[in-house]
């Protein structure tokens, strides 16, 4: 058993790409951009919101992917309560998982700001006891520094920590730090890319990570239809 779990958030804990798709849209507009399908916009995601622009005009300089970036960023607050829900069964994961004394933490490439306050509405009951989105001047995923971080600042050992993810970064991030991986294939990423490059297990259902993680114990809710 892992007594120390970190959650990528967007794709992991949650289906964020509909206000993803919708603030990109916007930004891109403004710019008098084409947009994109949500489809599309799923395969942009992953490296951070700079990352998220450059791939959706990629043919733009690089004055005008900031312009993009800037007005994605002031338009994500105004979308994404209403275009993010939390996957059915995580908060029954999460609840399990807490009540088994483990350690939560959150990792995201997702600006800061944005990861902490949207851990805080989605999950109000505050299990994570901490929460890290990409800052300015800290290495995103996959350098391992945010790993590093969490594992410092919650005295957890890497022997006994995992990262839990839905995306090839978040497998090379575990990798990179010297942890395990749990790949969830409900998320954003490729299936085949997932598999390629061989994390240390792989959940097809939500359900399955608590099987996974905690192979000793019975979780005491049922698997949502």
């Amino acid at each position: 058993m892992y007594s120390h779990i970190i959650f990528d958030l967007d794709g992991t804990l949650i289906e964020s790409l509909p206000g993803i798709a919708a603030a990109l849209n916007t930004a891109l507009a403004a710019s008098k951009l084409p947009t994109h399908s949500i489809e599309d916009v799923r395969t942009f995601i992953g490296d951070g919101s700079l990352t998220l622009c450059e791939r959706a005009a990629p043919d733009q300089s690089s004055e005008t992917i900031h312009v993009i970036h800037e007005t994605f960023l002031a338009e994500y607050p105004k979308a994404w309560k209403s275009g993010t829900t939390v996957f059915a069964g995580i908060h029954e994961v999460i609840s399990e998982l807490k009540g088994m004394g483990c350690t939560l933490s959150i990792l995201s490439n997702k600006v800061h700001e944005f990861t902490t306050e949207m851990a805080d509405y989605f999950f109000p009951e505050k299990p994570f006891d901490l929460v890290l989105g990409q800052r300015e001047g800290i290495a995103k995923k996959p350098d391992p520094s945010g790993i590093h971080e969490l594992l410092g600042e919650l005295d957890k050992s890497s022997s006994n920590s995992i990262l839990v993810g839905d995306s090839t970064i978040d497998v090379i991030t575990a990798r990179n730090a010297g942890i395990k991986s749990l790949a969830v294939t409900w998320g954003y990423h490729d299936k085949s890319a997932l598999k390629a490059v061989s994390p240390t297990l792989t959940a097809h259902k939500v359900p399955q990570i608590l099987e996974l993680l905690t192979p000793t114990q019975v979780p005491s809710f049922r698997q949502p239809a």
